[in-house]
């Protein structure tokens, strides 16, 4: 359709349909991201009805060429089929604003001991910690999560109980086969990974690496520079709302992601995925109790089936669910029995829930 027959358009059904055909070529940014619009003026990437100026401009009854260049030129991309705009004036939020459904938790793929290979796209916000060595090599040995263009959430043992020696150095993202320069599956080759230099890194305050429980497992990694977002990096969902937040995932299915990378250990080239139920604290707390680990609320259990753990899984990478279409992050992998998939004793997680707040308070 020409942008002139836009114009007939009914005024009080202002759709996706607006500008589909003449912007290919605009930019594509994320919602909220800032640009600046064709005058020149600072604004952010929001959706189309949420820009008044506009949805005036488009509402007149008449358009003139100057007003169809510059709606055509003020596209700044697209979410889910709906135009984003670039709106002048529109506060920018901090680039470190935790997203929410739907700018988090979704992937291309709807369709580890025990783990299955995942499809390329699949948990697109699975990140690796690489660390330097003494000698000069280097080594994935942890995993993470990410949650928004600037941070993962890992497992604080992944940084103040690993050997003196090693410092983490990056973070990759969008990684799946790394025993292969190039990711393809059938008909589908993935971007290049991203690696990303560590800008700061946040322990919380409560973790004690002498505790053998692991209590307040749970880190921060901040990145030098922004990430964009593609078909193998997405962010996943933290469970803000209180409807994900307060819900009972006891006897849930969940699942765990990774390499099996470990401080001590690796599992494969390509990342796998298991499926764990969760446990309730009654049925967990006993069988670590008996060895002189007491669990609090604070924690996880999920697995403890014979061999489906999370070797398949990565320390500090994701124990997650999905719940009305949109994956979130209940759990960061924290510890588990000597014998990975060892029958009746589960893994433990940090209960990411109990630690929104300070995640939010946190991330700069």
């Amino acid at each position: 359709m020409a942008y002139g027959g836009i114009i007939s358009v009914p005024r009080l059904h202002i759709t996706g349909a607006l500008l589909l055909t003449v912007l290919q070529h605009a930019v594509a940014l994320e919602l909220g991201q800032s640009c600046v619009n064709p005058s020149g003026e600072s604004g952010s990437c929001i959706l189309f009805r949420e820009c008044q100026p506009l949805v005036d401009i488009f509402k007149k009854p008449f358009n003139t060429p100057d007003d169809t260049e510059f709606l055509q030129a003020s596209r700044c991309g697209d979410l889910q089929g709906k135009p984003l705009v670039c709106c002048a004036g529109v506060v920018v939020e901090e680039r470190t604003t935790l997203p929410e459904p739907p700018n988090c938790g979704t992937q291309l793929s709807d369709r580890i001991y025990g783990g299955q290979p995942t499809k390329i796209d699949e948990f697109p916000w699975t990140a690796l910690i690489e660390f330097q060595k003494a000698d000069g090599r280097s080594g994935f040995h942890c995993g993470g999560s990410l949650i928004n263009p600037t941070h993962i959430v890992t497992a604080a043992h992944c940084i103040n109980a690993i050997p003196r020696s090693w410092k983490p150095h990056r973070i990759r993202l969008g990684e799946w086969d790394l025993g292969s320069n190039s990711d393809c599956l059938d008909d589908f080759c993935a971007p290049q990974p991203v690696d990303l230099e560590i800008e700061k890194i946040i322990v919380h305050p409560g973790y004690d690496s002498r505790d053998k429980a692991n209590l307040n497992d749970i880190a921060l990694i901040r990145f030098k520079r922004d990430v964009q977002y593609s078909d193998v990096i997405r962010p996943i969902c933290l469970p803000l709302s209180p409807s994900v937040r307060n819900r009972n995932y006891v006897g849930a299915s969940s699942y765990a992601a990774g390499w099996g990378k470990t401080e001590t250990a690796s599992a494969s080239d390509k990342k796998l995925k298991v499926e764990l139920n969760i446990k309730s604290q009654e049925e967990c707390a006993p069988i670590f109790a008996r060895g002189g680990i007491f669990l609090k609320p604070s924690q996880i259990c999920a697995g403890g089936v014979r061999g489906k753990d999370t070797c398949s899984g990565d320390s500090g990478g994701p124990l997650m669910r999905q719940v009305s279409g949109t994956w979130y992050l209940l759990g960061v992998v924290s510890f588990g029995p000597q014998k990975c998939g060892t029958a009746g004793v589960p893994g433990v997680y940090t209960n990411v829930m109990e630690y929104t707040d300070w995640i939010k308070s946190n991330i700069e």
